[in-house]
């Protein structure tokens, strides 16, 4: 069956032009990917999640400095910051509502769509795939780049090897039982093959510092069910387990998901994410 073209919207914000991908009609429900990804991460799942549950809207941006929004190099990426761009590009959606409900976040995404819900009462149900959590720790290799003249020098050494980079990053993230193809490779690194935008990218890396999720997760009882792969490199299952627990929600592990569980089974995120909408519509 062919699917819909997205509908395309570039929105003004403060800090630049953020690119949005809509799907559907209805009740928005708003996509969040990864730190280094974009908003193709959760094309699959918005795609048939349109179609099996007419009378919702998916929103999919790219964040800012990520796929085709504005990359600043002046800007800062912190987890206060992506919320705070994130609460305007909502407001200039939908200036009057009705705002998103729901939230899917994938990795980092996810630890955003978590301070979202605790900024945004109106959003009710999350579904959190391969999630970042407070205690996930950043690589003290980072730290490095937290200086302009570094980021400026590896920016120029990454950029003209974005494709095979992008190919071993995926690669590993996948986990053993799903093979990219050679176009979500593609898809992944072409954002990074200039020096400014892998210049960006090391900023956001930089930048990233997951135990500010700790301050800022929900003090709400919210719905929501967290999804991860027992294959996951970056993620512990033991610590999304955890997240769960705090968060006294639905847990799935799938048994052959590595990090990219948006790719690897849509149709498994689809349906949770329907079971969170089916529980929105009934509060």
């Amino acid at each position: 069956m062919s699917r819909k073209q997205p509908v395309v919207r570039n929105v003004a914000i403060g800090d630049g032009t953020v690119r949005v991908a809509i799907l559907g009609g209805g009740r928005p429900v708003l996509f969040l990917h990864g730190i280094s990804a974009h908003a193709r991460a959760w094309r699959p799942v918005a795609e048939r999640f349109a179609e099996e549950h007419p009378g919702w809207e998916c929103w999919l941006p790219d964040l800012p400095g990520r796929g085709a929004s504005d990359a600043r190099a002046e800007l800062s990426y912190t987890l206060d910051d992506e919320v705070r761009r994130l609460r305007a590009v909502v407001r200039a959606l939908a200036p009057d509502g009705p705002r998103p409900r729901l939230v899917a976040g994938h990795s980092q995404g996810a630890a955003i769509a978590l301070a979202l819900a605790e900024a945004e009462p109106d959003i009710g149900g999350l579904l959190l795939s391969n999630p970042v959590t407070p205690e996930i720790r950043s690589p003290a290799i980072l730290r490095l780049l937290r200086s302009a003249a570094v980021r400026r020098a590896v920016g120029s050494l990454l950029a003209p090897l974005h494709a095979p980079l992008g190919h071993l990053v995926l690669r590993r993230a996948c986990g053993p039982a799903f093979r990219a193809p050679p176009e979500l490779v593609a898809a992944y690194a072409q954002p990074w093959a200039s020096p400014a935008r892998a210049r960006t990218l090391l900023r956001i890396l930089a930048d990233w510092r997951p135990a500010e999720l700790e301050d800022r997760m929900p003090r709400r009882p919210i719905a929501a069910h967290v999804v991860t792969g027992a294959h996951d490199p970056r993620i512990p299952v033991a610590a999304a387990r955890r997240l769960a627990a705090r968060l006294d929600c639905g847990f799935t592990v799938s048994r052959d998901g590595g990090h990219v569980l948006t790719e690897q089974h849509p149709r498994l995120l689809t349906r949770l994410l329907g079971e969170l909408a089916t529980e929105a519509r009934a509060r």
